[in-house]
């Protein structure tokens, strides 16, 4: 019984490969039609070239003055129609095994537009995603700053005040960061030069071919099998 069943799976098996070889002009048609038009896609899409760098994000006594995190949902939620296309493929994202630095990537029509855009990125964040958060920001550091001061000065002026070598100069490299970054404000800095691709980055001609090429296959067999089955009910129908 099992051979039987086998045997009949095998008869089966070769019906259907014979079925469709008697279509192949039609899978091939198919298969054709759909190579062709990836690669016509391919051909016509706008080219994309992609710009990347590092970035820095300003650390005061340890921590960061904002998190990467914070720059990822701002770029998403800026609200610029004039530039919400090209923030849409701007991509940020953290540095495994280090607390502030971010790689950045922008795309544009050409490597000299996609390194202006990560420039206008990297302004963006600087100067427009985060006005609340940069004043407070500039109010906080001011206050610590003051009160750095008055400490250093109580220390200089009284010499009865015993005070930790060691704090001392956390305060001193506290204080110095604290100035750095109230004479320049910026949320983030660049770590590294930024880099555009030579080559663009979409299309990929030889992956859409091979995509239309499959998809082409898989639609002209699903194509010959529907019209086999339907064939199949007429002459049935018919007896």
């Amino acid at each position: 019984m099992e051979q039987n069943n086998a045997c009949n799976d095998e008869i089966d098996l070769f019906e259907l490969f014979q079925k469709l070889y008697e279509q192949r002009w039609i899978i091939l048609g198919i298969t054709a039609l759909t190579t062709a038009l990836a690669v016509l896609v391919s051909i016509f899409m706008p080219k994309a070239y992609k710009a990347e760098a590092m970035v820095e994000v300003p650390m005061i006594q340890g921590s960061k003055i904002i998190d990467i995190s914070e720059i990822q949902e701002g770029i998403k939620t800026y609200k610029d129609d004039t530039l919400k296309d090209m923030l849409k493929k701007v991509k940020v994202s953290p540095v495994r095994n280090s607390q502030n630095l971010a790689k950045i990537e922008a795309e544009g029509a050409s490597p000299e537009l996609a390194k202006e855009n990560l420039e206008k990125v990297i302004e963006i964040i600087n100067e427009r995603l985060f006005p609340q958060k940069a004043e407070d920001l500039k109010q906080k550091y001011t206050i610590r700053l003051n009160y750095i001061n008055q400490v250093i000065s109580d220390v200089n002026s009284r010499n009865n005040i015993i005070y930790d070598p060691s704090k001392m100069v956390d305060l001193l490299t506290e204080k110095e960061q604290i100035q750095k970054w109230l004479q320049d404000p910026k949320f983030v800095t660049l770590a590294t030069d930024i880099q555009a691709s030579s080559k663009p980055v979409r299309p990929k001609p030889l992956l859409y071919t091979l995509i239309g090429f499959i998809t082409g296959i898989f639609l002209g067999i699903f194509v010959a099998l529907v019209r086999e089955a339907i064939r199949s009910r007429r002459i049935s129908a018919n007896l």
